[in-house]
């Protein structure tokens, strides 16, 4: 297996234990390299989440989405930015989450990824409901009136 340190593009033999099996370098900070089965993966968590999600994982550069916040505002181009940022958060998730804390194994770490990302798709489809319920109690009552007002 190969780790990609992402920040010079080199590429290193794993860090392997005694016995053989690799070695857990979760938590070593944003020099440390990454494991491909971690790195290599879409972070659904980060994507959706991303600044709760950054907190969480403390990769506090998602706490950016807040000035991609304020540069949505611009007209037609401005929801691109935060869209752009969820894409580079959930690109770079796993290998934030990976370096910033320490982890018992590969699998917990997907395991957490993957709970992270159920939160995210939970929050996604409540806001839709939440959006739709919204829309029904504002429009329900003017198409009421109107109706009521024409007969």
């Amino acid at each position: 297996m190969i780790i990609n340190n992402f920040n010079n593009g080199l590429q290193n033999q794993a860090p392997q234990t005694a016995n053989g099996n690799l070695a857990n370098n979760s938590g070593q900070g944003k020099d440390s390299p990454v494991l491909d089965i971690v790195a290599k993966r879409f972070n659904w968590g980060a994507f959706l989440l991303t600044w709760i999600w950054g907190l969480g994982n403390r990769a506090y550069i998602t706490l950016l989405v807040f000035v991609g916040t304020v540069l949505s505002f611009i007209p037609f181009i401005g929801w691109l930015v935060p869209l752009g940022l969820g894409i580079w958060f959930g690109i770079k998730g796993n290998t934030w989450a990976w370096q910033n804390k320490k982890w018992q194994s590969v699998e917990h770490f997907h395991a957490v990824q993957r709970k992270w990302a159920l939160a995210g798709v939970i929050v996604l489809i409540l806001t839709f409901v939440f959006a739709i319920l919204l829309i029904v109690l504002i429009a329900l009552p003017i198409f009421m009136n109107s109706s009521s007002s024409a007969g």
